[in-house]
């Protein structure tokens, strides 16, 4: 009979998820993984490649489940803004090795980061550079806000309200 408690490619993928929301992208290394699963690091080496298959599988997730935040919010500029705000401060860790460590782009599923930025695209009404632009800003306000560098009496609802005012325009 098959040892169905053993490791596999989608146990490693959710104890790999657990282990990010637990101890951040510093904490994510194969050996913590290992322990996890109870096995030995090289064990890990029969069901994935290396680290960066794991970390692009954790890229896709965090592309998909942003997407899906975007996708809910609505039609408005400002909820789509917004939810990106609530999803980036609820899911701090999944946000960053999403969008601030380099997007393996050759092992996520084709297509993906494309239909997320459709929708930065789309939340600015113009065109690709613009919405790189509203990107840097709310990628930047995020990081911020994460980070705790804004002092305790910082108005972070009308710094964003002011942001999104900033989206449509030039």
């Amino acid at each position: 009979m098959a040892n169905t408690d053993g490791p596999t490619r989608e146990r490693i993928s959710i104890t790999a998820y657990e282990l990010l929301k637990e101890k951040g992208v510093s904490g994510l290394s194969m050996r913590a993984l290992a322990d996890r699963l109870h096995i030995k690091a090289p064990s890990l080496y029969k069901h994935v490649a290396d680290k960066d298959e794991i970390i692009a599988d954790l890229q896709a997730r965090g592309l998909r489940e942003f997407g899906e935040a975007i996708k809910k919010a609505g039609k408005s500029r400002k909820a789509k803004a917004l939810a990106y705000r609530k999803w980036a401060l609820g899911n701090p860790h999944l946000y960053e090795i999403t969008v601030s460590i380099p997007l393996l782009r050759d092992r996520i599923p084709p297509g993906l980061e494309d239909g997320v930025t459709k929708m930065i695209i789309e939340i600015t009404g113009k065109d690709h550079a613009h919405a790189r632009a509203v990107w840097a800003l709310m990628h930047g306000l995020v990081d911020l806000e994460i980070a705790g560098r804004f002092p305790k009496d910082a108005d972070l609802d009308l710094t964003w309200k002011r942001a999104i005012a900033m989206i449509g325009k030039a």
